[in-house]
């Protein structure tokens, strides 16, 4: 029939439109194929390869060993080519390191011209000898990094003139040194510098230089004995660039000084985006110095006191929890340590989408956690919450139950080591409850890690108890406001995860007929 004539002549066409897609991806195919073997052949030999090339390959140099000179002046026997681009591109040869000896040091400065230097002291070999060298091309500095430096031996050089430093680092290790902190190593010309990392180095920094600087990190007990808040406070107003800044001191001998400054004096720090300060037994300086800075840029605020003894957030949460709320939007990482509490934060900008992660360890003063969390929840609605505890000893567990209480957002729980006291908690059968109602109604996962083996058994035996004493199917959680998935890792699969390569290896070597337990490793 005609009708079966169309639907004929229509299959037929279709099938040569298919037939010539099919013939043109195979050509296109095929001049893809054709490129590429000719992109692959037209490849240069490095023989071959231009000088910039060629420099650009030898750059790498420096960083694959630190006896790169050596390389260098090796590889530049390989042909005239190459002789030619090693010895005549200065920034090979810009990095001038106490590890190198003093005829490569010398050899590199001269090939370097007025190639901007990068300066690495960490072999006290060197001694005096280096710093008199690189002291004298001060000039040149673009970085400079000095680890173990005996404390005398920069301030021989005082005072320095580093016209081109834009980075410094000096780790005196904390070793003893006489006291020479009145002397201004950088009354010279520093324009450049705006990193700078001091440990164990007290060294005064000038309002010039401090006018400029972009990061600042001061550790040691050595560079705040005897210093004050308001000396702290002062420096930090002065820092108006400051992006970056790390105060730890391990010294209880801050002394907290003047009253609480008011806003027009305090410390504002507009474009900071990461504060660090780490106080040891200073519980009241550690308050004074947060409330003496004002940063509503700040998106990682990292605070620790490693004082087992004394209430370090007692003082400072009002403070802090204001923070939190006036700077909410900024934060995306907050790091909260008080020995040996480790609380850290992350994604805290309470979009739906967010995910705060935190991590709990034993022994933890639960009061001034759960307060804190306490204040923060009356200012923050918390975004979904991601959280680990780890734990190998008892807890005071009305005490954690209260502080996930305060967090009723968490969705994904992590518990590891006992486990089963865990669960336990979760139940919350406190006296007055009078039934097992779960602390944690949006739990959508946990997970229970190194655990005992009857930590599943136990959480089976709460979802019977929760149902009536009928058992509970994985769609039936949910109903019942339990985690819809639950994860376990006992102890043994643990180890033998962990330690089983390593006990396969004993058992070798002391003999196969040996049946130790794994756990004797």
């Amino acid at each position: 029939t005609s009708g079966g004539s169309n639907e004929r002549q229509r299959m037929l066409q279709k099938l040569d439109f298919l037939q010539l897609s099919y013939e043109a991806l195979t050509r296109h195919i095929q001049h893809q194929i054709a490129d590429t073997s000719r992109s692959l052949n037209s490849l240069a030999p490095i023989y071959r390869l231009s000088n910039e090339l060629l420099a650009k390959v030898m750059a790498l140099v420096p960083t694959i060993g630190r006896s790169h000179p050596r390389h260098l002046t090796a590889l530049g026997l390989v042909s005239k080519d190459w002789n030619k681009v090693i010895f005549q591109t200065p920034s090979l040869w810009a990095q001038i390191s106490s590890n190198h000896s003093d005829g490569e040091n010398r050899a590199a400065i001269l090939r370097s011209k007025d190639y901007p230097l990068r300066v690495d002291y960490h072999d006290r070999r060197g001694g005096a000898t280096f710093m008199d060298l690189v002291g004298a091309e001060a000039y040149r500095w673009q970085s400079a990094e000095f680890h173990l430096l005996p404390y005398d031996l920069l301030h021989n050089l005082a005072p320095l003139s580093v016209p081109l430093l834009e980075e410094l680092m000096i780790d005196c290790g904390g070793m003893t040194f006489n006291d020479h902190s009145d002397i201004d190593i950088f009354s010279g010309r520093a324009d450049r510098l705006r990193h700078i990392d001091l440990r164990y180095f007290p060294i005064p920094l000038n309002s010039y230089l401090l006018s400029r600087l972009v990061t600042l990190k001061i550790s040691g007990s050595h560079v705040w004995s005897g210093a004050s808040t308001s000396e702290i406070t002062d420096m930090l107003r002065r820092c108006p660039e400051l992006r970056t800044f790390e105060l730890e001191s391990d010294d209880d001998e801050i002394l907290v000084s003047g009253v609480v400054p008011s806003e027009a004096e305090a410390a504002h720090l507009p474009v900071l985006t990461s504060f660090t300060l780490q106080l040891d037994n200073a519980k009241a300086a550690f308050s004074r110095i947060l409330s003496s800075v004002r940063i509503p840029a700040c998106s990682q605020l990292n605070l620790r006191s490693y004082d087992s003894t004394s209430k370090v957030f007692s003082n400072a949460t009002d403070h802090l929890t204001d923070m939190l709320s006036s700077t909410f939007q900024s934060l995306s990482k907050i790091s909260l340590t008080l020995s040996p509490l480790t609380l850290k934060v992350a994604g805290f900008r309470g979009h739906s989408n967010s995910a705060i992660r935190i991590y709990l360890d034993h022994d933890l003063p639960w009061e001034d956690l759960a307060w804190l969390v306490g204040r923060a929840s009356t200012t923050v609605t918390w975004p979904p919450i991601t959280a680990e505890i780890r734990c190998r000893e008892p807890l005071p567990f009305l005490h954690v139950a209260d502080l996930l209480r305060r967090m009723p957002s968490i969705i994904e729980l992590t518990l590891i080591g006992n486990s089963d006291q865990y669960i336990t908690l979760l139940a919350d059968p406190t006296p007055d409850n009078g039934a097992h109602g779960w602390v944690l109604p949006n739990l959508r996962e946990l997970i229970l890690k190194d655990c005992p083996e009857n930590s599943l058994q136990l959480f089976r035996e709460l979802s019977r108890a929760r149902n009536g004493g009928e058992n509970v199917d994985q769609g039936d959680r949910a109903r019942l406001g339990l985690p819809a998935k639950l994860t376990t890792e006992v102890y043994a699969d643990w180890v033998q995860r962990r330690w089983g390569p390593f006990y396969g290896a004993l058992q070798e070597l002391r003999g196969n007929d040996w049946q130790g337990d794994i756990t004797d490793c």
